[in-house]
């Protein structure tokens, strides 16, 4: 059975969603990963990137040639398996085959490829043990593995990948570092709310400047500051009260305006948000009087493009002849993910 999950973009709310309780609004990319998952003898991993690599179990421990500390496919494999053979007692053998349009030439696309790779996998997987979760604690269990590898992040990845375009908090990561376990399925995680957005009609457009961003060493130890914070909920908040009216130029407003609140945050925190190239693109952009921003944490990789068909269509052309790798029509904003 093949399994999909689409990559993300972060519309407005980035950095600030660290803390506990704020807010960002996410949308999943057309462009997507998928798992082919079929049960067999012996069970292994395999992508167009490696050959097949075997796993096996032994009473309750994950064995493999390759260490699945060091190749998050074998990571998360090894946790939602362990969740689902402690929740059903089946011992199953499973061949995973992993494909994706994410990347390009094995270099990310700056579109949360390993966020999607989890949620697919979860799926998966937990579709191969027939073990039937809440959507709550479907998600919770794909943050719960994603936050278990990486250490970091808000989790709005995870939550676009799964749900669609989503209205989101996210969790308090010290409350999470120290209930890492299966039994965080099924509790409360304090921040955490995570809510499907209906969006209007936008056309959109993504950049990408060849560049990919480390996103885990940008947004480590940041600590946002209550003001910028304030200023990113309201904004996040006009962007979802303009979606419900149906309003799509003023949402394509409020996630403008969100670009500024970033550049202030950056300077303040001396992170490297906006490249030569990426600061290239958006000027581009403003000239032609279209909503242009960095997505995500920024350093580098991937600007958002996002307004009208006729908007779109100028800026694909400005950046075209600028030189840029321009992915069209990127947001898949209608569609709710299983």
């Amino acid at each position: 059975m093949k399994f999909e999950a689409p990559g993300k973009l972060y519309l407005c709310g980035e950095y600030a969603v660290l803390k506990p309780g704020a807010f960002a609004l996410v949308a999943p990319t057309k462009r997507k990963l998928w798992v082919n998952v079929a049960e067999a003898e012996k069970s292994s991993l395999s992508s167009s990137l490696f050959p097949p690599v075997p796993f096996f179990w032994n009473g309750g421990e994950f064995f493999s040639p390759v260490n699945p500390e060091s190749c998050l496919p074998l990571f998360a494999i090894r946790l939602v398996e362990g969740f689902c053979r402690e929740k059903t007692g089946l011992r199953l053998g499973l061949q995973i085959e992993i494909g994706s349009d994410l990347e390009e030439g094995g270099r990310k696309l700056g579109l949360g490829s390993s966020a999607a790779l989890v949620c697919a996998l979860s799926r998966a997987i937990c579709s191969s043990y027939k073990v039937r979760l809440l959507d709550q604690e479907a998600l919770k269990l794909a943050l719960l593995v994603h936050f278990s590898w990486q250490r970091s992040g808000s989790g709005g990845d995870v939550a676009a990948s799964l749900m669609g375009p989503v209205f989101y908090s996210s969790f308090d990561q010290s409350w999470l570092m120290r209930h890492l376990s299966f039994e965080a399925v099924f509790e409360k995680w304090p921040g955490l709310f995570a809510e499907k957005l209906h969006l209007p009609p936008l056309s959109s457009l993504a950049l990408w400047t060849g560049i990919p961003a480390r996103t885990s060493s940008l947004i480590r130890g940041v600590r946002p500051s209550l003001k910028f914070v304030c200023r990113s909920n309201r904004l996040c908040l006009l962007a979802r009260e303009e979606a419900e009216k149906g309003n799509g130029r003023g949402v394509a407003r409020a996630i403008g305006l969100s670009r500024y609140n970033l550049e202030s945050f950056s300077k303040s925190n001396q992170i490297p948000l906006e490249s030569r190239g990426v600061r290239r693109a958006i000027r581009i952009a403003d000239a032609l009087r279209v909503c242009a921003k960095t997505s995500g944490a920024g350093g580098g990789d991937c600007v958002l493009g996002i307004g009208s068909k006729e908007e779109c269509s100028r800026l694909y052309k400005g950046w075209k002849e600028a030189g840029f790798r321009v992915l069209d029509d990127i947001l898949n904003l209608k569609e709710e993910n299983g």
